[in-house]
C-alpha cells in the first residue's frame, strides 16, 4: 500500500505491522501544513455480506466515538479521523514517537520494585480515564504500550475493543454467540476468555504485566495453585508485602475479588509512597533476579506447559478439535488444573459436544462452586441440550453470585418462556432492562411477550404504542364491548397523533360507559384540536355534569361556548370556574375577554331563551350541541 492515498488525504509511507484483525501503517496527512505523520489502522470484517457489513459499520462508529472521547487524554493517541472505503474501515490516530514496552519487559530480566511501582502508577492513572468512560481496553500487554521519547510516559495504544469489527459476535434467533475471545492469552482473565470482560479484566492484565516485569517470566509460565487457579509468584521474587498484596488483588481468579476499576487500584498503590530513582521510570532494567524453576508446573515430563500453550494457541485460532486433543493431554498430566478443564469445556462446546462440555464444567464447579462463569456456561450447555429446568437452575446460581448480570436475567427470561412460565419471564426481562435500559435484546423479548399476552396497559406505559394498538385490536375482536381496550387504543392513537381515530375510540368508550368523565374530557380536547367545537362542547358539558367541581372542565366548556359564539353562556362557565378557583388566571383572562366582546355586541338581537337540559345523546361526534347555560349538576360525587 506504500504511496497509496486513503480518504483523499492520508498518504501511506510504510507498513508498521498487523495481524488477523487488521493492518497498521505510518502515513502523512497531505491536508495539513507540514504534512504531519499519523497512524492509519485498516480493519476489515471477516465477511462482507450486507448484514455483516452493516453490523460492522455500526460497531465501528460506536468504537470510533469511544476512541474520540478517550483521545483527549495525554497518554492515549488522539483519534484524528475514521472513515469507510471499499468495504474497509480506517482509523487515523496520532503518531507517538517512542519504543514499545517489550524493550523493557523482556523474558529472563527483571525490573526493580520501584520501577514496577512507577509503571503501575503510570498505567493505572491512564486507565482511570478509560474506565470513567466505561470502556474496556481488553488487550493490555507490553506490545500495546509505548514509552514516549519526549517525556518517558507510557502511552496506551491499540484498544482491543476495536477488534470487534473483525470478530463481532453473531446474533441468531436472539442468541449471541462468541467463540473467540478478544485479548492476548496470559494477560486475559477467565471471564474475558469466556467472552464476558469487565472493567477489572484490564486490572488483571496490568497485574500480570507487573508480575512479568518483577519475575522475568512470561504470564503463561507463572505457576498456578491447582486448587484455586490463583497465581503463585511470591516465592519467585522478594517485594514489599504491601505491594504483593496489591498485585495479588489485581490478579485474583474471581473478578469479584479484584479491584472494581482502575481508580480503586490506583488509590491503593498511591498509599505505598515508594522512594524514586533519579533516573526516572523505565530507563534501566533491574538486575537479573534469582533463578526460577525451569518447570513451574512441577510436571516431571516437562511437556505440560508446552502442551498448554499449544492448546491455547489452537483455541485462539478457532481450531477447536485440535485444541481438545492438546487440552486432553494437559488435564491427564494435571487433572487439578481447573483453567485447562474450563478451556477444554469451551472447545467441546464450540464443537457442539455438549455432554462432554457439561462434564467438564461440572468438574470445575465441583472444586469451585462459586465460579459464576462455570455456572453460566453450564446453563448454556443445558439450554442447547433442551434441559430447560437444569438451565434455569444454573442461571439462578449465576444470579445468586452476580445479581446485576443483565445478560443472565435475559437468558433466564428466555428459559422461563420455554417452560411456559410467562409472568415470571416478564419479571426477568424487566430486571434486565432495569439494570441496562438500552438492552435491546431484553427490550424486544419483553415487548414480544407482552403483545402475545395482550398486556395492553404495560405496552402503553412502555411507549410501545403501535404494539399496544395491535393488542387492543385483538382484545376488541374477542370482545367488541371491552371499554378498557377501546380507551387504551384511543390513548395510544393519541400518542401517535392519529387524532380522528383516537376520537372514534374515545367515543366508543363513552357509548359503553356514559359516566366516564375522564374519557369525555379526553374526547373534548381532541375534538377541540380537530377544530370541531360543537361536538367538543357536548363532551365538556358531560364532564361538568359528572364533575361539577372540576374548574378545568368549566373553563374548557367556556372555551367551546366562546368558539361557538355563545358568549353569555361562556361568561357563566368562566364565572363558575372562578368560583371554584378564584386564582385561576386563565379563566379570569378569558372571562374579561368575553365580557369585552359581549359589550360590543350588546345591542345585537339576542336569541330566544330555551329551557335548559342536558343532551341525552352520548355520541359526542353526532350529538346536538348542549344548552348554552351551565347545566344543573346532579347529586354525584366529585
Amino acid at each position: 500500500m506504500a504511496k497509496q492515498i486513503l480518504g483523499g488525504r492520508y498518504r501511506i509511507l510504510y507498513h508498521l505491522g498487523g495481524g488477523g484483525f487488521g493492518q497498521t501503517y505510518l502515513a502523512e496527512d497531505r491536508h495539513l501544513p507540514g504534512q504531519p505523520r499519523c497512524v492509519v489502522k485498516r480493519l476489515q470484517p471477516r465477511t462482507t455480506d450486507a448484514v455483516s457489513l452493516e453490523s460492522a459499520r455500526r460497531l465501528f462508529d460506536a468504537e470510533a466515538d469511544a476512541l474520540y472521547q478517550l483521545g483527549s487524554h495525554d497518554q492515549i493517541p488522539m483519534l484524528l479521523a475514521h472513515f469507510e472505503e471499499n468495504a474497509h474501515f480506517y482509523l487515523v490516530q496520532e503518531y507517538v514517537e517512542g519504543t514499545l514496552l517489550t524493550e523493557e519487559v523482556r523474558p529472563g530480566q527483571q525490573l526493580s520494585e520501584d520501577r514496577v511501582i512507577d509503571l503501575l502508577q503510570d498505567l493505572l492513572g491512564t486507565l482511570c480515564s478509560v474506565h470513567e468512560q466505561q470502556v474496556i481496553h481488553r488487550d493490555i500487554k507490553p506490545s500495546n504500550l509505548i514509552r514516549r521519547h519526549s517525556d518517558r510516559k507510557v502511552v496506551l495504544i491499540d484498544f482491543g475493543a476495536v477488534k470487534q469489527v473483525s470478530s463481532q459476535p453473531l446474533e441468531m434467533n436472539g442468541q449471541v454467540s462468541i467463540t473467540v475471545a478478544i485479548g492476548s492469552l496470559g494477560y486475559m482473565p477467565n471471564e474475558q476468555l469466556a467472552g464476558q470482560p469487565t472493567l477489572n479484566s484490564d486490572i488483571y492484565a496490568i497485574g500480570m504485566l507487573a508480575l512479568q516485569a518483577l519475575t522475568g517470566l512470561e504470564p503463561k509460565r507463572l505457576p498456578k495453585d491447582p486448587r484455586t487457579s490463583e497465581i503463585m509468584w511470591r516465592e519467585l521474587v522478594s517485594v514489599k508485602p504491601a505491594l504483593a498484596d496489591i498485585i495479588d488483588k489485581m490478579v485474583r481468579y474471581d473478578f469479584r475479588q479484584r479491584y472494581p476499576s482502575a481508580v480503586e487500584a490506583f488509590t491503593a498503590l498511591n498509599t505505598l509512597n515508594p522512594s524514586r530513582s533519579s533516573s526516572g521510570p523505565g530507563l534501566t532494567l533491574g538486575q537479573t533476579g534469582p533463578s526460577t524453576p525451569s518447570d513451574p508446573s512441577g510436571d516431571p515430563s516437562g511437556g505440560y506447559l508446552t502442551w498448554l500453550e499449544r492448546a491455547d494457541e489452537l483455541f485462539q485460532q478457532s481450531q477447536f478439535a485440535d485444541a481438545v486433543r492438546w487440552y486432553t493431554k494437559v488435564v491427564q498430566i494435571q487433572p487439578s488444573d481447573l483453567t485447562a478443564w474450563f478451556s477444554w469445556a469451551m472447545a467441546q462446546e464450540n464443537l457442539n459436544h455438549y455432554e462432554a462440555a457439561l462434564t467438564a464444567y461440572d468438574r470445575v464447579l465441583q472444586h469451585q462452586p462459586d465460579d459464576y462463569l462455570a455456572w453460566l456456561k453450564r446453563g448454556k450447555v443445558l439450554e442447547n441440550l433442551q434441559r430447560f429446568e437444569g438451565a434455569l437452575a444454573a442461571y439462578d446460581e449465576v444470579l445468586r453470585l452476580q445479581p446485576d448480570n443483565y445478560w443472565t436475567w435475559n437468558d433466564r427470561g428466555q428459559i422461563l418462556e420455554k417452560l411456559n412460565q410467562l409472568e415470571t419471564a416478564i419479571t426477568s426481562y424487566n430486571r434486565a432492562v432495569q439494570l441496562k435500559p438500552d438492552f435491546q435484546l431484553a427490550l424486544g423479548n419483553r415487548k414480544r411477550l407482552l403483545v402475545a399476552l395482550k398486556r395492553v396497559e404495560e405496552l402503553y406505559t412502555l411507549n410501545h404504542y403501535g404494539d399496544a394498538i395491535a393488542a387492543c385490536d385483538q382484545a376488541i375482536a374477542d370482545n367488541p364491548n371491552d371499554a378498557n381496550a377501546w380507551l387504551l387504543r384511543g390513548m395510544a392513537l393519541e400518542s401517535l397523533r392519529h387524532l380522528p381515530e383516537a376520537a372514534l375510540s374515545y367515543n366508543r368508550v363513552v357509548q359503553l360507559h356514559p359516566q366516564d368523565h375522564v374519557t369525555w374530557f379526553k374526547l373534548g380536547c381532541i375534538l377541540d384540536t380537530l377544530k370541531r367545537p360543537q361536538p367538543a362542547t357536548v363532551a365538556f358539558s358531560n364532564v361538568v355534569r359528572l364533575q361539577p367541581k372540576n374548574h378545568w372542565a368549566w373553563h374548557q366548556w367556556g372555551c367551546m361556548l366562546e368558539k361557538t359564539q355563545k358568549l353569555k353562556e361562556a361568561i357563566s362557565a368562566y364565572q363558575q370556574a372562578l368560583t371554584l378557583k378564584p386564582d385561576f388566571q386563565i379563566a379570569r383572562d378569558a372571562h374579561q375577554r368575553v365580557l369585552s366582546e359581549a359589550m360590543t355586541s350588546i345591542q345585537a338581537p339576542q336569541p330566544s331563551q330555551q329551557k335548559q337540559q342536558h343532551p341525552s345523546n352520548t355520541n359526542a361526534l353526532t350529538a346536538t350541541p348542549p344548552p348554552v347555560s351551565p347545566p344543573q349538576s346532579p347529586k354525584t360525587s366529585d
